[in-house]
């Protein structure tokens, strides 16, 4: 009987059948909540980087001589900022270039003052914040009052023209 049973068991078994699905379906899972939290991550990254880039930029502009501009912009493959001393009044792809700094990739989207897809930074249009010597934001040269970086969370950096001042939002 036993010498039976050893040459008859060629196959799998409808429970070993099952526990592989649900092996896979727990990995699935997984790997979903994962690149969710990594999406959250960037986005929470992208908006640090901006903040800190502002407070890099206000001592930047008390310690040299001449205007810096930090510049937001969007290219094929993400998001990103540089600070020039240049004032660009139109995108210039020459400048506006990938050896900035990468923000965050495409999952990423910054916008101007509000959410809406007029305010969308793409490859046309960008960020622009200057201080003055006064350290407050030059509103001549500042094209912003809000920035708002949305991918999983939705961050928004409030500049306060009179004070200098930036705020994170959550």
């Amino acid at each position: 009987m036993s010498k039976y049973l050893k040459l008859n068991q060629k196959g799998m078994t409808l429970v070993e059948i099952i526990l592989v699905f649900a092996i896979v379906g727990i990995m699935a899972g997984s790997a979903f909540l994962v690149i969710g939290h990594l999406r959250y991550a960037d986005t929470e990254k992208a908006a640090r980087a901006i903040d800190s880039a502002l407070d890099k930029l206000q001592v930047e502009t008390m310690s040299k001589s001449g205007s810096r501009y930090l510049y937001i912009y969007h290219l094929g493959n993400g998001c990103y900022m540089k600070v020039l001393s240049e004032d660009l009044t139109t995108f210039d792809s020459s400048k506006l270039d990938n050896s900035g700094k990468r923000l965050a990739n495409n999952t990423v989207e910054i916008y101007m003052d509000s959410e809406d897809s007029a305010h969308k930074v793409d490859g046309t249009t960008f960020i622009k914040v200057t201080y003055t010597k006064a350290l407050t934001f030059d509103s001549t040269n500042t094209n912003v009052s809000n920035i708002i970086v949305k991918g999983g969370p939705t961050y928004k950096i409030q500049l306060v023209t009179d004070t200098g001042k930036h705020f994170l939002n959550h």
